[in-house]
C-alpha cells in the first residue's frame, strides 16, 4: 500500500468512523434513518453527477452500469444489515466484526476475480490483522450474550461479506478502460443504493409508515452522513484504482481503532484487555502492508 493509497484510506476510516458513530448514537428509527440517507445522498450527488457529464463527457458503458448495478445492490444490502446490527449491538462490536471478515473475504476472491494476488508477507500482515479484528470482536464474550446480542453479531458478519462483495465489484469498475469517471460511477452505485433500500422499506407495511420517522426528529444527522458517506467512499474508489482490493479493504480497518476510541470516549464503551490487544495486531498488520509495499 503506497503512501498515498494509506492516506486516501486513513482519511476515509475517520470519516466512516465518524457517520457509523452518528448512527448508533442516533436514537431515531433505525430503517428510517438507513432510507433516508441513501435517498438524500442520490440527491446530493445528483448535481455532482450532471457537472461531471457536462465537462466530461463520455459513453457509459453497459458494462460499467452493470458493475454500478450490482455494487449498489450490495452496498443496499450492506447499509440495511448494518443499520440493523446497529440497532442490537454495539459499535465497538459490529464495526470491528464486518470490517474484519470482508478483506479475508476479498483476498480469497480478489485473485480470481479481478486478478489481484497477494505475496506472502502481505498476505500475512492481512491475516494479522483479521486475526486482531476478531480479537476485538471475540472480546465481547464476556459482555451480555443474549439473543438480541448475538443477532447483532450475525448481521455484522452478513455486513462484512457485503462489504468485500463491492469493493471487488468497484475494482473491477475502476479497472475498466478506458477509465471510467469515479465520480459518475459514485451516482450510478448510490442511485442503485437507493432503489434497493427503497424497495426494502416498501415490501413492509411498517417501515412505510415510519419512512419519514428521522427526518421529522433529526434530518441535521441524516444530512450529515448522507454527506459523510459518499465523500469517505469516493476516496476508496480513488484506492481502488490505483491498489490491490485486498490492501484496500484490510488497510481500511485502521478505523477500528478510531471506532474503538469514540465508542470508549462518546458511547461509553468499554476497552478491555483483549479488545487492546487486537487493536495493537490491527496496527501491526496495517503499518506491515505500507512497510512491505514500500520494500
Amino acid at each position: 500500500m503506497t503512501p498515498l493509497v494509506f492516506t486516501l484510506v486513513l482519511t476515509s476510516a475517520s470519516l466512516h468512523v465518524l457517520w457509523n458513530a452518528l448512527v448508533k448514537a442516533s436514537k431515531q428509527d433505525k430503517a428510517s434513518f438507513a432510507w433516508l440517507t441513501s435517498v438524500a445522498q442520490m440527491v446530493m450527488l445528483l448535481p455532482v453527477f450532471l457537472v461531471a457529464r457536462l465537462w466530461w463527457p463520455g459513453p457509459i458503458c453497459g458494462q460499467l452500469w452493470a458493475l454500478a448495478a450490482l455494487s449498489g445492490l450490495l452496498e443496499g444490502t450492506y447499509l440495511i444489515l448494518l443499520f440493523e446490527a446497529y440497532r442490537r449491538t454495539d459499535l465497538s462490536v459490529v464495526y470491528p466484526l464486518s470490517r474484519g471478515i470482508a478483506p479475508m473475504v476479498a483476498m480469497c476472491a480478489g485473485t480470481w476475480l479481478v486478478g489481484d494476488s497477494l505475496a506472502f508477507w502481505p498476505a500475512v500482515a492481512v491475516v494479522t490483522i483479521t486475526v486482531g479484528v476478531f480479537g476485538v470482536s471475540l472480546s465481547t464474550r464476556q459482555a451480555r450474550m443474549e439473543s438480541r446480542h448475538l443477532e447483532g453479531i450475525l448481521l455484522a458478519a452478513a455486513t462484512g461479506g457485503m462489504i468485500a462483495g463491492y469493493h471487488i465489484v468497484d475494482r473491477q469498475a475502476m479497472k475498466l478502460t478506458p477509465s471510467p469517471n469515479r465520480l459518475e460511477y459514485l451516482y450510478l452505485l448510490h442511485l442503485f443504493m437507493a432503489v434497493v433500500v427503497t424497495f426494502w422499506m416498501c415490501i413492509s407495511k411498517k417501515r412505510r409508515r415510519s419512512m419519514l420517522t428521522a427526518w421529522t426528529s433529526d434530518w441535521r444527522g441524516v444530512l450529515i452522513v448522507s454527506l459523510l458517506l459518499p465523500t469517505s467512499y469516493f476516496m476508496i474508489l480513488l484506492a481502488l484504482s490505483y491498489s490491490n482490493v485486498t490492501y484496500v479493504t484490510a488497510g481500511r480497518n485502521v478505523g477500528i481503532l478510531i471506532s474503538t476510541a469514540v465508542g470508549a470516549m462518546l458511547l461509553r464503551e468499554k476497552a478491555t484487555g483483549p479488545r487492546l490487544i487486537g487493536i495493537l495486531l490491527i496496527a501491526c498488520g496495517v503499518v506491515a502492508l505500507v512497510w512491505l509495499r514500500g520494500h
